[in-house]
């Protein structure tokens, strides 16, 4: 599905990655970790048409993308959640998952997709005329999740989804994850919380200083020890 082969890029000074490789087929989860400044969502950025690319490339279904404008990726079905949860706050949940669907002429499908949305995310249709800055910051991440789902994407990016959420939330936010995957997008992800999104992905990479380090099944990394002691505190 994707195929990022050699990929050097940065934001216009020196290069964040360097000679990067990660794949990801359809149907899985697969997980980015390392540590702070590893140059991990600046991959997600990349595929986005967000970074300036030196060297390499990323094909997604065999189409080179790395030219791209950022509008044109998001007609081939990616779609990327950055951190923070960035949502419109003086807009509605509902104004702002249909914010999401703003390539989209299919209106009669459109309503379909938004109730499809409102059945993972329950907790959204009983807020759907509330204001979003006034949801609690786990609501706000469904919301960002919800309105990506909007555009029906093949490929989800993911930057650090479960930051900033109180325990609980964070295990609810990884499950939606599942059930995302479960539905037909696959989902490439950067994490802070190492452990947990291993344990929910089908393959993971370890990135450090730009580079791959390692890469394997997630639950085959999880049981690594050097990366147990290096990255997942053990």
């Amino acid at each position: 599905m994707l195929n990022i082969k050699k990929l050097t890029a940065g934001y216009g000074g020196p290069n964040i990655i360097h000679n990067v490789d990660i794949s990801v087929k359809e149907g899985e989860i697969v997980t980015i970790i390392g540590p702070n400044g590893a140059g991990k969502s600046t991959i997600l950025k990349s595929i986005f048409g967000m970074t300036k690319i030196e060297k390499g490339a990323i094909h997604y279904f065999e189409e080179d993308l790395t030219n791209l404008a950022t509008s044109e990726i998001i007609e081939r079905g990616i779609c990327f959640v950055p951190q923070g949860r960035t949502v419109f706050p003086s807009l509605t949940v509902q104004e702002n998952l249909e914010m999401g669907a703003f390539i989209r002429n299919d209106k009669k499908v459109l309503q379909k997709d938004l109730h499809d949305v409102y059945e993972k995310f329950p907790k959204l249709y009983e807020r759907r005329h509330q204001l979003t800055k006034t949801l609690s910051g786990g609501e706000q991440q469904m919301v960002s999740l919800g309105r990506a789902l909007m555009i029906q994407p093949r490929l989800l990016l993911l930057d650090e989804p479960s930051i900033g959420l109180a325990p609980q939330i964070v295990m609810e936010v990884f499950e939606k994850c599942r059930e995302i995957k479960a539905s037909g997008t696959a989902i490439l992800m950067v994490e802070q919380n190492a452990t947990l999104a291993l344990e929910y992905s089908d393959r993971g990479y370890v990135l450090e200083q730009g580079r791959n380090r390692l890469e394997g099944k997630g639950r085959e990394l999880l049981a690594n020890k050097q990366i147990g002691e290096l990255y997942l505190g053990k």
